[in-house]
């Protein structure tokens, strides 16, 4: 039987490494244009609209009446790769992403508000060209997880609130990668690197496609603590999904490659076609046929806390903490194949930090309910110096906002964003660690860059 390199094996792990890298990672937290206007400092000082069901649970009893919150976000991420080994330059083709979000909120007259949030706090596309030398390990990886909250919220005293409610997740997932055929070891325990078969040689692509649901919740409090100091926190609980029976498939790539005369597989050692013999394992008895690939990933918990101060003229500052649990909750993946291929079953090393952010925002009223919005923020790499892979590139990034809010035709306010991520890059690997001997300096073989332009637009009305 054939025996894939590790490599292979991370068919699966766009599971896992996606699910939380883009928590921080180019994460989205494009959730509510106001928020997103104020570098996302919404929880210390909550926008007045229904996307405090995210930014704040328990902020929902300052809204009133009937509130609606729509909109989406357009994000466009740019970068590339740069080799060690050559000059070249491999740029990223991820497509331009739209995640949108909805918030509904009722409150009346007495202390209770109750509402629901359905948001995409995990969710980005990593794409690279077909000559990418890191295709073995994503070729395009694809993640979207809906979060839909219903929350409650209760004004226990003057000013302040609790609020909170289940949190129902959905997550999909899509990877699309390449095959290596030099670590490849056939049924003779040699591989074809052995052979002659230089690294590199693509003999297949895998595709695999998952779903699953799972349950976590989320809370939040917030307080007025004199007339210009309001303060607030929450907590998003982990949640773990299970993917269970995600599909992988299998496509031959034809490599064009003779073995030479003496070659071991050929009895007699004559000389023949390879892609005939690997036909074989594509076909029903092989190894790449399609199979089930199973793993859990866990979506790790968040925390955020922060303040408001309104004591300037016409004008509110806001600052935040947040922090996202990715050292526990990444340390390793392991992976099931419920087939043929389940040979390759084993664990991905990962070993996430946990990662953190300070925001900063400030909203400004122009009168005539007209707010001018800005922002900046610093955001903490989760992922080691070893485990910066094509699948997210994770860096240290820094975010600046500006945004701005209007009403028209009497009910509705019209909100608009613009953020601006840069980053000054970061070293990283194409090919897989084996082991937790190997460091970044044994594995990184170039660098990685990458910017991200993102536009958010909502409307908010109130009945």
């Amino acid at each position: 039987m054939i025996k894939l390199g590790r490599t292979s094996l991370l068919l699966a792990a766009v599971l896992g490494l996606n699910a939380t890298a883009r928590a921080q990672a180019f994460g989205l937290n494009e959730i509510g244009t106001c928020a997103v206007g104020r570098a996302h400092t919404g929880t210390g000082s909550p926008c007045a609209d229904p996307s405090v069901i995210y930014w704040n649970p328990a902020a929902a009893t300052m809204l009133k009446k009937w509130t609606v919150y729509a909109g989406a976000a357009a994000i466009h991420v740019t970068g590339d790769f740069s080799a060690d080994s050559s000059a070249d330059s491999f740029p990223s083709t991820a497509p331009t992403e739209f995640p949108p979000h909805l918030f509904v909120n009722y409150k009346g007259n007495g202390k209770w508000a109750a509402g629901l949030g359905v948001y995409i706090p995990y969710g980005l596309t990593t794409q690279w060209k077909e000559n990418f030398p890191g295709r073995f390990l994503a070729l395009k990886s694809s993640l979207l997880s809906f979060y839909a909250q219903p929350n409650i919220a209760f004004e226990f005293r003057p000013g302040w609130s609790v609020g909170g409610g289940p949190v129902i997740g959905y997550s999909k997932v899509e990877l699309t990668q390449a095959l290596d055929l030099a670590p490849v070891s056939p049924s003779t325990g040699i591989t074809f690197a052995q052979l002659g078969i230089a690294p590199g040689t693509e003999f297949g692509r895998a595709t695999l496609k998952g779903s699953s649901t799972a349950l976590g919740f989320h809370v939040g409090l917030h307080g007025q603590l004199t007339q210009t100091v309001q303060v607030g926190a929450r907590y998003l609980s982990e949640v773990k999904f299970n993917y269970d029976g995600a599909d992988a498939r299998f496509e031959q790539r034809a490599t064009g490659l003779i073995l030479p005369q003496g070659n071991p597989l050929i009895p007699g050692g004559a000389s023949a076609p390879l892609d005939p013999i690997l036909a074989a394992q594509f076909a029903s008895g092989g190894v790449l046929v399609p199979q089930g690939v199973s793993t859990t990933i866990e979506h790790p918990a968040q925390i955020q806390a922060g303040a408001g101060f309104s004591g300037l003229p016409n004008t509110l500052v806001s600052l935040d903490y947040f922090w996202v649990g990715y050292g526990s909750a990444f340390r390793e993946l392991a992976v099931t194949f419920d087939g043929p291929a389940e040979v390759n079953n084993g664990v991905l090393i990962q070993d996430y930090d946990n990662a953190w952010a300070i925001r900063a925002g400030l909203e400004y009223s122009l009168g005539r309910q007209v707010v001018a919005r800005g922002g900046y923020s610093y955001v903490r790499a989760a992922a080691p110096a070893a485990t910066v892979t094509p699948l997210l590139p994770d860096m240290d990034r820094r975010h600046y906002t500006l945004g701005f809010g209007l009403p028209f035709l009497d009910r509705y306010w019209l909100d608009a964003a613009y953020l601006r991520v840069d980053t000054e890059g970061r070293r990283g690997r194409v090919i897989e660690r084996e082991s937790r001997t190997q460091t970044a300096s044994d594995l990184n073989g170039g660098f990685y860059l990458l910017k991200a332009n993102i536009f958010s637009l909502s409307v908010r009305a109130q009945f």
